[in-house]
């Protein structure tokens, strides 16, 4: 969840998925600082590591095509996917 360069400590993004991610938070001076740094930025804990802003969108666009490709849209009634399809707006 930290990697650790120089005695400088940073929190490292558990996905990894967006082509724009960090790979990991701001460089702090100890792991308390550096894990206090992702929660003042918003990243999601997901229960096991903290996946950051970029990736969480990149997962917020796809939600509709990673529900049709696990064959999830019979479970939602006819037009709840619309949303979906244009995407959902990620605040920056």
């Amino acid at each position: 969840m930290f990697q650790e360069k120089n005695k400088e400590f940073s929190v490292v993004c558990h996905s990894k998925v967006s082509g724009d991610c960090s790979g990991n938070g701001r460089w702090c001076d100890s792991e308390e600082e550096a894990q206090d740094w992702v929660e003042e930025e918003c990243w999601i804990f997901s229960g096991e590591g903290w996946i950051c802003l970029e990736c969480n969108a990149h997962f917020m666009r796809n939600l509709s095509k990673t529900r049709r490709d696990k064959g999830l849209d019979a479970l939602l009634p006819d037009g709840w996917d619309e949303d979906l399809e244009v995407g959902i707006n990620t605040v920056r």
